[in-house]
């Protein structure tokens, strides 16, 4: 099955959670499940948009001319005194509009006149100069951001300003985190013999933080078709459940036999990719979304960002997949087979704004530290030539870009 297969069998299967409502503080990197409308107009008043002098434009068509000050506005404050003719009021930014003025003149072009009970002003100024109006931004009952918005710190500024104290937005998913091999020990422990450091247990837990879900850590699982079970069991329970190793062809890949035990369709079995081709991904009656990847690191990693994330981000509202960017190429990749494959990069922007990605030397799917540095992944169509520096290439970017 190639990724945009795969892609849609697990889309096509994905419905987002239900909502629940929180205070603004805590909204933050959630998705909108329910719009959220203008309480007000905004600005909710004529205002300035510079500091100077409120004036009437007609008094201000021939310059220079002097006016007498007959009032100061700072920010915060309404005056009632209304500006006649020949006169002018000293206004800062934020401030509102006093009734009879129809613009606001910078500072920067006056000069105080009588220890500032005049003002000498050197520059003409157009009715509604300077002044922001009643609902120029947006008006009462306006929808200010739409369902299915992703809620970073602009959309905070845009929430709170349309009175937005508590929004409704989409629950987060719970993911259980489950590793499975005999030779998997935890990081404070030095392996001896065949043994390695469970590297997928907190990668993946910390990638399922960056898609706005909550891990649930199993821990780790020996190959015992026993105690395999009691674990997807509990990981069952879930929303998500994500498995890494046990799912080859070997003598101890248990986790097909005990997922379709437990009660798990698949729908993927698996993909046209390189690294993490024996990828599954499957669901149960209750709903709960099982994906089965790789027990080598960088082919988990691959299967979460092609297949888990967009998942997760379907299930909180979302389901636009992020799609790959084009990159200059600042080194060589070699010719792929028959699969689409990914190669970890470095990537940044040179001194004309282009982005460049660098090959890093790994040594394969098995080197997490050959991972170290990675922004994202160069991807290669299957049977594509080697591409060498200079050209053009498609890279899939981590949440970090």
């Amino acid at each position: 099955m190639t990724v945009e297969q795969a892609q849609r069998e697990v889309l096509s299967r994905v419905q987002p959670l239900g909502s629940e409502t929180v205070g603004i503080s805590c909204a933050l990197y959630r998705t909108l499940a329910v719009p959220i409308t203008c309480d007000l107009d905004y600005p909710p008043f004529d205002r300035s948009v510079m500091d100077g002098f409120a004036v009437r434009s007609a008094d201000v068509r021939e310059t220079p001319v002097t006016l007498r000050v007959v009032g100061q506005i700072p920010a915060g404050q309404i005056t009632t005194q209304r500006l006649g003719a020949g006169e002018a009021m000293q206004i800062n930014t934020g401030a509102a509009i006093p009734s009879g003025a129809d613009a606001v003149v910078r500072v920067e072009v006056t000069e105080p006149v009588d220890d500032g009970r005049s003002v000498l002003i050197s520059e003409s100024v157009s009715t509604g100069k300077f002044i922001s109006r009643r609902g120029a931004h947006a008006q009462a009952g306006d929808v200010a951001l739409k369902a299915g918005t992703l809620i970073t710190p602009s959309e905070i500024a845009v929430a709170t300003t349309a009175g937005g104290a508590e929004l409704t937005v989409y629950c987060r998913p719970k993911v259980a985190v489950l590793a499975t091999g005999n030779e998997l020990v935890d990081v404070d422990t030095t392996p001896v013999g065949a043994q390695i450091r469970n590297s997928n247990q907190y990668s993946l837990c910390d990638l399922i933080r960056t898609s706005q879900a909550d891990p649930v850590s199993l821990g780790t699982v020996g190959d015992d078709r026993d105690a395999l079970r009691a674990k997807i069991e509990e990981g069952l329970e879930d929303d998500v459940l994500c498995i890494t190793g046990g799912i080859s062809m070997g003598a101890f890949d248990f986790v097909p036999e005990v997922l379709e035990q437990c009660g798990v369709t698949f729908h993927v079995r698996k993909m046209s990719i390189k690294p993490g081709r024996p990828t599954i991904f499957g669901t149960t009656n209750r709903g709960t979304l099982v994906f089965a990847l790789p027990g080598n690191p960088v082919s988990a990693f691959v299967g979460f960002e092609v297949l888990v994330r967009p998942a997760l981000s379907a299930l909180c509202g979302r389901s636009h997949i992020e799609r790959p960017v084009k990159a200059i190429l600042d080194g060589k990749l070699t010719a792929t087979t028959n699969r689409r494959s990914y190669f970890p990069v470095s990537v940044h922007i040179d001194d004309d704004g282009a982005m460049v990605a660098k090959p890093l030397s790994w040594g394969g799917s098995g080197d997490p530290v050959g991972m170290g540095g990675a922004d994202g992944f160069a991807t290669r169509a299957a049977e594509s030539p080697g591409a060498v520096e200079g050209d053009r290439v498609d890279v899939l970017l981590f949440g970090r870009w």
